[in-house]
């Protein structure tokens, strides 16, 4: 079971790290979906000490959650993605770091808290570039929480090189995305975007 669940997390980081932005846009409930499982699993990860059985239920829990209200939730999308990226980014941090063993589940979830207000207030005025940032880090965070389960017992996978293998990533992924912003973003979006502007073609195809 773990060799599937680290292959399966590795698969979902790829995904987020190099497409998140084109999910958003063109496959809005696998992109919540996604943001939901990562989301859930750290928090689960983050409460229990561990990715088990506990952190694995709650990331299905959230992303099915988060999949099935996709469209229901555009609306507040621009708030709601930058709160979710913001918490992704902050817990994950604190994961790589290790800082779940020095720091109370309370204190973590504070902290996340305050990075999903942080995330939701920058997402309204720099929505397309928070989603490429925050999806290329995130993933990038799940890819190593992967690899990491793949290589439970290799000694050099651990202290300060998942950090720098995350970030190394994260910058690649963003370099992607970036190269592609111009292609996967509706030509009328920009960061200064209402809060409930267009979700692109699906949004159009929905509102008639």
């Amino acid at each position: 079971m773990a060799i599937s669940l680290a292959i399966l997390l590795i698969l979902c980081g790829l995904g987020i790290m190099g497409f998140g932005l084109l999910m958003f846009y063109a496959w809005l409930p696998l992109f919540y979906g996604l943001f939901g499982f990562e989301l859930g699993l750290l928090l689960g990860r983050w409460l229990t000490g561990d990715i088990g059985v506990a952190a694995v239920t709650l990331g299905i829990a959230i992303a099915a959650l988060a999949g099935g209200l996709a469209y229901y939730l555009e609306h507040y999308r621009r708030a709601l993605v930058g709160f979710t990226g913001g918490v992704v980014l902050v817990l994950a941090a604190l994961t790589l770091l290790g800082l779940e063993r020095v720091m109370s589940g309370f204190t973590g979830i504070v902290l996340a808290l305050i990075g999903g207000a942080f995330g939701a207030t920058v997402a309204l005025r720099y929505f397309d570039l928070f989603i490429v940032a925050s999806s290329s880090f995130g993933g990038a965070a799940l890819i190593i929480t992967g690899a990491r389960l793949l290589l439970p017992t290799v000694e050099q996978f651990s202290g300060f090189l998942p950090t720098l293998l995350t970030v190394i990533l994260g910058v690649f992924g963003l370099r992607w995305q970036m190269s592609n912003l111009a292609t996967w973003a509706p030509p009328t979006t920009n960061s200064t975007d209402s809060l409930t502007g267009s979700a692109g073609k699906h949004a159009d195809l929905r509102n008639p």
